[in-house]
């Protein structure tokens, strides 16, 4: 099923085979860690959805009594947002945007508005999947290199190790 009716469809994929299991409606409260800095847990807590007056949309609201804590040494955050924050760096360059509030930069040289500026992933892209990021990032980094080293020797999309015959 296409956009935007995937995320409609349970799905099973091997990691819930081999014994995965799913949360919902569950929000972190704190994370928990020791004297060193180094985490050791989450502070978690169930939630409900609640309707507002009159049926319109409501919010989440914590369910009393099941706040626990689990053990944890490493969380990864998934954060998603609209374009990127204006206020600052960019505002402060006057890097052009494009229309849809993303920073402009050239498609193949990955160069903003400012010369030696260079943008890529989601704060050229837009947000998406987190393997576009890392694509993004590391085509900009070949062009920064042949743009400071007149040439790269970084692997690309179009020159990559992998296109190598044996």
């Amino acid at each position: 099923m296409p956009w935007p009716t995937y995320p409609m469809v349970l799905k099973t994929s091997t990691s819930h085979e081999e014994g995965a299991d799913r949360h919902w409606a569950i929000a972190t409260k704190e994370f928990i860690g020791d004297d060193k800095g180094n985490l050791k847990g989450l502070k978690l807590v169930d939630l409900t959805w609640s309707f507002g007056e009159d049926g319109r949309p409501g919010r989440f609201v914590e369910v009393a009594g099941s706040e626990r804590t689990v053990p944890c040494e490493l969380a990864f955050l998934a954060m998603g947002f609209l374009h990127p924050q204006f206020k600052g760096m960019l505002e402060d360059l006057s890097i052009e945007t494009d229309e849809r509030g993303n920073v402009k930069a050239t498609e193949k040289a990955y160069q903003t508005s400012i010369p030696k500026v260079f943008a890529a992933g989601d704060m050229r892209r837009g947000q998406s999947l987190v393997v576009w990021a890392i694509s993004e990032g590391r085509e900009c980094a070949r062009k920064v290199d042949e743009f400071l080293m007149g040439a790269s020797q970084l692997e690309s999309k179009d020159n990559s190790l992998m296109h190598l015959s044996m």
